[in-house]
């Protein structure tokens, strides 16, 4: 079988990382992605259980509900890379949205819809991940509680987890953490290999002719401050911040003042 791909995101502090080791059973990923973090960055990490292999992609999402031009440029390159790489690698084939309970902001709906709505276009499926369910008594009992909350701000999931992913805790904590592995270890597979109704997930999803295009002028309602900048100021903020070699800088810089006059025109 194929290996499938699957993007993990949400805020920092929900449990990102540890979602990840808990799947894997081991420890996979480190608790933060470092202390540069720019937005729609992400690291991979290769996990098999069941039978089937994965790749795992560790992004980091927004943290405000805006986004300064800085942060607004490094979504662009990041995003662009990330789906780049997953073109060539079969594509996106189920979205983690990661979310500590009891934690709602406007960041999350922004994130949700940076990902699902805007990145992967309503295209891939989408299973939100709750954290931080430990103490509990019975986790599931936190949807039934608080799924108006999500419903409130039009979050639309195929698939919900009440878990915990805090490891070496004990009794029936631990208990707890065992379950949770199984929960997500059985929706992973459901989504990515025993979709509508037995029939397997033909493949990923793929961003496709003008995905970037799209990308470029939603993110747009997001970019706080001036939106007039100079392809110049792009350019260097491109090649000095997000590492990017020239040539390709003023090529993304011109494209981007291009989908920036437009946006401003309608």
């Amino acid at each position: 079988m194929p290996t499938k791909n699957i993007v993990l995101f949400g805020q920092s502090g929900a449990g990102k990382s540890s979602v990840i080791n808990l799947m894997a059973g081991e420890e996979k990923a480190k608790t933060s992605l470092g202390t540069e973090r720019c937005t729609m960055h992400w690291e991979e990490h290769p996990i098999s259980f069941d039978g089937y292999d994965y790749k795992v992609f560790d992004t980091v999402g927004l943290e405000e509900p805006q986004l300064g031009i800085d942060e607004y440029l490094d979504a662009i390159v990041n995003a662009r890379s990330l789906i780049m790489k997953l073109d060539n690698e079969g594509g996106i084939d189920l979205l983690l949205f990661c979310v500590r309970a009891g934690r709602f902001t406007a960041t999350i709906q922004n994130n949700y819809r940076l990902f699902y709505e805007w990145l992967c276009e309503k295209k891939v499926p989408v299973v939100l991940v709750l954290t931080g369910l430990e103490r509990e008594r019975n986790m599931e009992d936190w949807w039934t509680e608080y799924k108006g909350t999500f419903d409130k701000y039009n979050i639309v999931v195929d698939g919900h987890l009440c878990i915990t992913a805090a490891n070496k805790l004990d009794g029936i904590h631990q208990e707890l953490y065992q379950l949770s592995r199984q929960l997500v270890r059985n929706t992973v597979r459901e989504h990515t290999h025993e979709r509508l109704g037995g029939d397997a997930w033909k493949g990923g999803w793929k961003g496709g002719d003008g995905w970037f295009k799209r990308l470029v002028r939603k993110l747009t309602e997001l970019l706080s401050g001036n939106h007039t900048l100079k392809k110049k100021d792009i350019t260097t903020t491109l090649t000095k911040r997000c590492g990017m070699p020239r040539d390709a800088a003023v090529l993304l810089a011109k494209q981007i003042r291009q989908e920036l006059s437009q946006k401003s025109s309608v």
